[in-house]
C-alpha cells in the first residue's frame, strides 16, 4: 500500500502563520473575506481527502457555499433601539446581501430558494462577483501578494495549493472560530450598525449559529422514526425531546437533514461537541439508509438534505477526531475511547 504524503509540521506551521498575518495584515471594507475563507475551508471538508494533494474547486461551487453562509444574515436584526438588516461594508450594503433578501422574502426557506432558477441565476451573479473582489483579494496581505493558498485553475475554478485540502481539514473547527469572530467583530464595529446591535451579545449566536425554532420542523418527522423514543438512550421522549446535530454543530455548522436526531435533553446537553460513541454511529448511519426517502421527502422543504454530503462529512469528523485521540460521548457522563470501527460504518 503507498503511503499517503501528508504536510510536515513545519509546512502545518507554516500554514498557521499565513492565516495569522491574513487577520492582522489583510485589508477587510467588506465581510466577503470572511464567507470565502468559510467556503472554500468547508468545500475542503466535503469534497477533499487527508492528503497533501492539491484539489481544484469550481467557482460556481464557491458561488453556492457563499450564498448558504450569508443566507442566515439577511433577516431582521434587532439589538439595539432599532431593527433592521446588518450591514456588511464599510460602504454600502454588500451586494449579496441584496440579492439574496429578494430570494428571501420570495422562497422562504433556503432549499426551496436553491431549487429555484433565481438561485441559480444568484450563482452566476455571485461568480462575476467573487472574481471582481475577493478572490484575488484574499491573498493580499499589506499590498503584497502571498500565494498560500491557492491560485487560478482552469475552467473557472481555483485550485487549493499542494497542502492547503489538508490543512483546512485539519485546522477547519479552528479556521470556523476565528473566521466567525472576526466578521462579527466587523460588522459590531461597523457604525451604521449600531442602533442595530445596540448591547446585544449574541450577535455571533445569531450570524452564524443554528436557528433553534426552525429546527422544530423536524421533531414530528424524527418522532416517527425513532418511535418516540431517544435516539441515544432508547428511553421514551413522551412527545419531548430535542432535535440534535448528530455531527456537532461546532465541527460542521450546517442544518443537513440527514444529520438531525431526537433526544432527550439531558443526553443532547450532555453529549454536546462531542463526538457520538461508535455504537451510536452504527445506529445513525443504519438510520439514515433505511429512512433514506423519509428524510428527505419529509425534511426536504425545510433543509438541506444531502446524504452523500453527509456521508463525507462525518468520515471527515471521525477521522480528524480519532487521528488526535478524542473521545467519543456513550452516554451522560460517560465517554469513551473512540475505535476504528468508524471506518466500516462509514466506508
Amino acid at each position: 500500500m503507498t503511503a499517503i504524503s501528508l504536510p510536515s509540521a513545519e509546512e502545518q506551521l507554516s500554514f498557521l502563520d499565513h492565516v495569522q498575518r491574513l487577520f492582522e495584515e489583510g485589508e477587510f471594507v467588506a465581510t466577503y473575506k470572511f464567507a470565502l475563507l468559510l467556503a472554500i475551508t468547508e468545500l475542503a471538508v466535503e469534497r477533499g481527502t487527508d492528503s497533501s494533494d492539491a484539489l481544484e474547486l469550481p467557482l460556481d461551487a464557491i458561488a453556492d457555499k457563499f450564498l448558504e453562509l450569508y443566507w442566515p444574515q439577511v433577516m431582521p436584526y434587532k439589538g439595539g433601539v432599532e431593527s433592521g438588516i446588518l450591514v456588511q461594508s464599510t460602504g454600502k450594503q454588500a451586494a449579496v446581501v441584496t440579492l439574496l433578501q429578494g430570494i428571501r422574502n420570495k422562497f422562504g426557506t433556503l432549499p426551496k430558494a436553491r431549487a429555484s432558477k433565481d438561485w441559480r441565476s444568484a450563482v452566476g451573479r455571485t461568480v462575476s462577483l467573487l472574481q471582481v473582489m475577493p478572490l484575488w483579494r484574499l491573498q493580499i496581505l499589506r499590498r503584497q501578494k502571498v500565494e498560500f493558498l491557492y491560485e487560478a485553475g482552469p475552467n473557472a475554478s481555483i485550485r487549493l495549493l499542494p497542502g492547503v485540502m489538508y490543512n483546512l481539514r485539519r485546522f477547519s473547527g479552528l479556521l470556523q472560530q476565528l473566521v466567525r469572530a472576526a466578521w462579527a467583530g466587523h460588522i459590531r464595529e461597523n457604525p451604521k450598525n449600531t442602533p442595530i446591535i445596540g448591547e446585544a451579545s449574541d450577535l455571533e449566536q445569531v450570524l452564524f449559529g443554528s436557528d433553534r425554532s426552525s429546527l422544530l420542523a423536524a421533531r414530528p418527522v424524527l418522532r416517527e422514526i425513532q418511535s418516540d423514543t431517544c435516539f441515544y438512550c432508547q428511553g421514551a421522549l413522551r412527545n419531548t425531546g430535542e432535535v440534535d446535530h448528530f455531527i456537532p454543530w461546532a465541527r460542521y455548522p450546517r442544518d443537513l437533514g440527514q444529520n438531525f436526531v431526537l433526544a432527550h435533553k439531558s443526553c443532547n446537553g450532555d453529549k454536546r461537541d462531542l463526538l457520538a460513541a461508535v455504537p451510536h454511529l452504527a445506529n445513525w448511519r443504519d438510520r439514515n439508509v433505511k429512512n433514506s426517502a423519509v428524510l428527505k421527502n419529509e425534511l426536504g422543504d425545510h433543509f438541506v438534505c444531502d446524504e452523500t454530503t453527509m456521508l463525507r462529512v462525518a468520515q471527515w469528523s471521525y477521522s480528524q477526531a480519532y487521528a488526535t485521540g478524542a473521545q467519543s460521548w456513550f452516554a451522560p457522563k460517560q465517554v469513551i475511547p473512540l475505535t476504528p470501527e468508524f471506518r466500516d460504518i462509514l466506508s
